[in-house]
């Protein structure tokens, strides 16, 4: 069967599994006056974004370049994860203050509920993983420059783990309410739950917003890139230089080196060769040099 078709559907399933105990958890949590349970669903709902935003990145992302649309779709993902993440961070905050209001004055909690729903959500996410998990250890034996999209398969499947075990611990909340009878549990849990989110979501945002203002990618330094090209004897000055990304794994440079007027063609396809190795050790993947001389420097038109 082909790889990437193999991927989408694992990823659909998915995707139809978290919007299952999405829709149940939230309905539920409402009905049992649950934040927990409330804050599990939107951690949940956090899994279907991001596992939608891998299912871009193997489907969309490999859409190739039209008269309309040059760059293909790589910007897609930032998109989807800063909406997202927007979105995310929003209801985080409301419900912050909802679990606060209930550790204020505190209410009877339906905790079977909780724990029904906590295990059912632990099963699915536990089910999940499993799905994509048996994916990447099956194709984590052969070449990786066949199967990139590997990388979004495996960082979905450690998410999904690590929310199986933030579903557990609503569970088990459950049940010492079950047991105790002490309610503040819940918005306790949902306090911590939400910081941990947040902790998980704002870094996403920052990335995506970065990455739609065109903004030098986190790990690039101009400068230290800069420092090694003009070492190359015959490279006396660059400038004009623009870094940027339209996804999280491509990354552009363009940029003008000035060059000795007497450096013969043959030698200019050597430095350039040169260059493009150190940007590639820098993890930059799309290059565009352009060598001039003093003699003729081209200037920037706004």
């Amino acid at each position: 069967m082909n790889t990437e078709l193999t991927n989408t559907r694992k990823l659909f399933i998915a995707i139809v599994l978290n919007i299952i105990i999405v829709v149940l958890q939230l309905s539920f949590g409402i009905i049992s006056h649950s934040i927990a349970l409330i804050t599990d669903a939107v951690h949940n709902f956090q899994d279907v974004l991001s596992l939608i935003i891998a299912f871009i990145a193997a489907i969309w992302m490999k859409k190739k370049p039209t008269k309309k649309m040059t760059y293909g779709y790589l910007r897609a993902e930032a998109l989807a994860g800063f909406v997202n993440s927007g979105f995310l961070v929003g209801a985080i905050f409301l419900i912050i203050l909802t679990s606060i209001e209930r550790l204020i004055s505190p209410e009877e909690i339906k905790s079977l509920y909780v724990i029904f729903f906590g295990f059912l959500a632990f099963f699915i996410n536990g089910l999940s993983a499993l799905i994509l998990g048996f994916h990447f250890h099956i194709h984590n034996h052969e070449h990786n420059h066949e199967h990139e999209h590997d990388l979004n398969i495996t960082a979905a499947y450690l998410h999904l783990v690590s929310d199986a075990g933030i579903s557990l611990a609503v569970a088990l909340g459950g049940i010492a309410m079950y047991y105790t009878g002490l309610y503040w549990i819940d918005p306790i849990l949902s306090l911590l739950f939400s910081l941990y989110i947040l902790k998980e979501t704002i870094p996403v945002l920052r990335k995506s917003y970065n990455i739609l203002m065109e903004g030098v990618p986190a790990n690039i330094d101009v400068e230290d890139i800069k420092s090694e090209i003009i070492k190359i004897p015959e490279v006396k000055e660059i400038h004009d230089i623009h870094v940027w990304a339209l996804s999280s794994k491509d990354i552009y440079f363009t940029g003008h080196i000035t060059l000795n007027p007497n450096t013969p063609i043959e030698k200019i396809e050597s430095i350039i060769k040169q260059i493009t190795e150190i940007l590639k050790n820098k993890g930059i993947n799309h290059i565009t040099i352009q060598p001039e001389t003093k003699n003729f420097r081209c200037e920037n038109i706004h």
